[in-house]
């Protein structure tokens, strides 16, 4: 009886065993580094949602997990920066022109699961197989801006402002959103959050990915990540009279929240700024290059 006992339970490791080889043999495990250009898309590209001129350079590192030919598990982190000015679009003659402009870092951390169109067999040397994907992304963001001291404009000689206290922080970039450039969190704007620079977003994309020979993968793809905010520029709502900003948060709100030309006192207030109907998005283009690991390969794999 233990003869047998211990026969049966051979069998059983052996086939535990041969399906766990088979589990190693099937999937697969890359590592590699992703680069390209991050974009933004809102009311400071006139709502197009790309943008040439708001191109910047992205990079970070991947890796992706493969139990099964059809499904493919992606994380990635990247560094890139988005950028958006009033500038590419409006008449510079226009006296009624907003001015307003930012740029921002961008940190952005992805999981995400492909779906392979054309898988591509283990055995086979090379390959292409298209793919599409969707997940969860967390990104990191701050709009920013450079204050141009400028004792003419329009800001300056609005009754009340004490403009001359910001001579000597002309040319400096000035972080937005500790501003409240439209009102947040004012005592008569107490109703208006101040929006969180950590934020959630859902990626969705599609690309390519070239199978180079057993150990290298090439990709090529873009990623669309739908926010749940509209202030990745620092604009959504309306103007807020400049001196209850220079009351709540100082002369250099009241400054970076109205850079237009021409100012009337009495119609400020409520004008609108931006466009609450719909939020911002942001779009990476990706180079993926990825190096794979076997399960079943013994040791370390050499770079």
């Amino acid at each position: 009886m233990k003869s047998l006992l211990g026969i049966l339970l051979l069998v059983v490791l052996s086939v535990q065993n041969a399906d766990a080889q088979r589990w190693f043999r099937t999937s697969s495990l890359e590592f590699g580094l992703i680069g390209g250009f991050s974009h933004y898309s809102g009311e400071l590209s006139n709502d197009k949602f790309f943008e040439s001129r708001g191109l910047k350079g992205s990079a970070g590192i991947i890796t992706r997990f493969t139990p099964h030919e059809v499904v493919t598990f992606r994380l990635s982190a990247q560094y890139g920066q988005l950028e958006g000015d009033d500038k590419w679009y409006e008449d510079q003659n226009d006296p009624l022109r907003r001015d307003l402009n930012f740029t921002s870092t961008l940190w952005d951390f992805t999981g995400a699961a492909e779906f392979n169109l054309n898988s591509i067999p283990q055995r086979q040397r090379s390959g292409v197989s298209p793919f599409v994907f969707i997940g969860a992304s967390v990104f990191k963001y701050n709009p920013m801006s450079v204050f141009n001291y400028d004792p003419n404009s329009a800001i300056a000689n609005f009754p009340g402002i004490n403009y001359a206290t910001l001579e000597n922080r002309d040319r400096e970039e000035i972080e937005l959103q500790p501003l409240g450039t439209e009102g947040q969190e004012t005592t008569e704007f107490n109703e208006i959050e101040r929006y969180a620079l950590t934020q959630v977003a859902i990626p969705v994309g599609l690309g390519f990915k070239f199978k180079m020979n057993h150990k290298w993968t090439l990709g090529l793809e873009y990623g669309a990540r739908i926010t749940f905010t509209d202030y990745l520029d620092d604009v959504s709502g309306s103007y807020v009279e400049p001196t209850r900003l220079q009351a709540q948060y100082g002369t250099m709100s009241a400054a970076m929240s109205v850079r237009t030309p021409t100012i009337d006192e009495i119609t400020i207030e409520g004008t609108p700024r931006g466009d609450d109907s719909s939020n911002d998005l942001y779009g990476i283009f990706g180079v993926t290059f990825t190096y794979r690991i076997y399960g079943n390969r013994e040791g370390c794999p050499t770079f």
